[in-house]
């Protein structure tokens, strides 16, 4: 019955508690005992200003002596200590770890606080949010902890009684063969203030920042995180990003370009009060990539000559257009690089029959170059009409390649008198099919096509040309 009444008192002094704002950092004294010896004191602090309800709840419990006489009842060497349950007040040794599922359950406040040696956690089950009176002091760097559990407090003192402790004969359930008892008491507050933090890095106004932007800060002794907020407007009325970082360096990631002005500050937080802010200073992202138009990605049958098109970006003066035969766009792969666009249309030269072609375009300031766009890609037209004349063939034929002997393009030219289904294929000197330069529905007239040997080994090859009604085969020599 007593354990019934302490427990509810302790779930109204957490409640109350928690409605009121804390100012510093509650220090408390551990002394730990075994059989009615002191081993040593340890003192600790809690942080009410990263982990508010698991700081207010420790409180409430030290104000009814909730702890004293529980047992630290699980010692890991080079992991944790863990005590604070009230099954091991009394219980049996086998419940100790087990909690009393009457105690009050207080909800994660996972932070990016680092379960460093000497930092104070929250001890849970499977639930994220069944924290409650077990605690656990972490004997090294835990950092795998990190976001997972939460880290409310840290030993100021006696690190030496904690690592002996650790280091006590166990069980094997890491429970300590002779019990060690905690008793705890509140000596104070903390109320130590902290400088906020100074910017160092971007510069107030710097310009052309693309998808991310790191910020960066000094140090401030004392901190364990800092507050870092972003926003679009300098009053801060809104947030792009909102968030706590324990060392002095944050990634803003998914920037809109555009010439987005973001503002940026940073408080630092020791866990027991926060500073004022840090000066305000912006950015601005870089102009938007462009928006291409035509040819449209994936275009096929694409004129030896087409005209490029992509939509105006604000505030470019020029452009930059780039086809390449790769999309890696590799120097050996470009065919055509031209800078100094003024216009948003371009006719792209110099191309070759039935090729794939990437292009991209980025749009240029006075000061810097912006953004690539995205990558689109086409094909040229696998054969052209030859317009020597108006008047149709009156026969089919298939005219010899020129140049012959080539290295490593040649054009192939055919007639045909009438409408059909065409097809132009290259063989090896064994009667191997190599490559369809031709496999479509032809109006009548006359046509070229360009060979491409450059995938081949120098020797002896044949075209073959198949319609309806017709068929004939020409030799082509490939000297490299």
């Amino acid at each position: 019955m007593k354990r019934t009444i302490m427990l509810c008192l302790a779930i109204f002094i957490y409640v109350s508690v928690t409605s009121v704002a804390q100012t510093g950092k509650p220090q408390y004294l551990i002394e730990t005992q075994r059989a009615d010896t002191v081993l040593g004191l340890i003192t600790i602090e809690l942080f009410p200003t990263i982990a508010p309800l698991h700081a207010a709840y420790y409180d409430s419990l030290v104000n009814i002596n909730f702890f004293d006489t529980t047992a630290f009842h699980r010692v890991v060497p080079d992991f944790v200590i863990q005590g604070g349950d009230p099954n091991s007040r009394h219980g049996d040794k086998n419940s100790w770890g087990e909690g009393d599922p009457a105690q009050k359950n207080i909800p994660a406040e996972f932070t990016n606080v680092s379960h460093n040696r000497g930092i104070i956690g929250a001890a849970r089950d499977e639930n994220i949010n069944s924290a409650s009176s077990q605690f656990y002091i972490n004997l090294v760097d835990n950092t795998f902890l990190n976001k997972n559990y939460t880290a409310f407090g840290r030993v100021t003192e006696g690190m030496d009684i904690v690592d002996f402790i650790s280091l006590v004969p166990r069980d094997v359930n890491d429970n300590p063969l002779e019990k060690i008892e905690m008793f705890i008491t509140k000596l104070g507050i903390n109320t130590e203030q902290i400088n906020p933090p100074q910017l160092v890095s971007p510069i107030n106004g710097t310009d052309a920042v693309t998808i991310s932007q790191k910020l960066e800060w000094m140090p401030v002794d004392g901190a364990l995180l800092y507050n870092v907020e972003v926003s679009t407007s300098p009053e801060f009325t809104d947030y792009f990003y909102r968030d706590s970082v324990s060392i002095n360096v944050a990634t803003i990631t998914n920037l809109e370009p555009g010439l987005v002005n973001y503002y940026w500050r940073i408080k630092s937080n020791n866990g027991g009060n926060l500073s004022e802010y840090s000066e305000i200073r912006n950015f601005v992202t870089t102009i938007a990539a462009p928006g291409l138009v035509s040819p449209e990605v994936n275009s096929m049958d694409v004129q030896l000559k087409p005209q490029v098109k992509w939509n105006k970006v604000l505030t470019a003066i020029s452009y930059r257009l780039q086809v390449a035969t790769k999309p890696t766009f590799s120097s050996s792969s470009v065919v055509a690089d031209i800078n100094d666009i003024t216009d948003t249309t371009y006719t792209a030269d110099s191309l070759s029959l039935n090729t794939l072609y990437y292009w991209r375009v980025r749009g240029n300031t006075n000061t810097y170059e912006g953004p690539k766009s995205t990558i689109w890609k086409f094909t040229t037209k696998q054969i052209t009409d030859v317009e020597e004349n108006s008047i149709l063939p009156q026969i089919y034929s298939l005219s010899q390649n020129y140049p012959n002997p080539f290295n490593p393009v040649t054009t192939i030219k055919y007639e045909l008198p009438e409408d059909g289904f065409v097809q132009l294929l290259i063989y090896d000197l064994l009667g191997n099919k190599i490559k369809t330069l031709v496999n479509s529905r032809h109006n009548a007239g006359r046509f070229q096509v360009l060979f491409d040997g450059s995938a081949l080994p120098s020797g002896v090859y044949f075209y073959r040309l198949f319609t309806d009604r017709f068929s004939a085969t020409r030799k082509l020599l490939l000297m490299k």
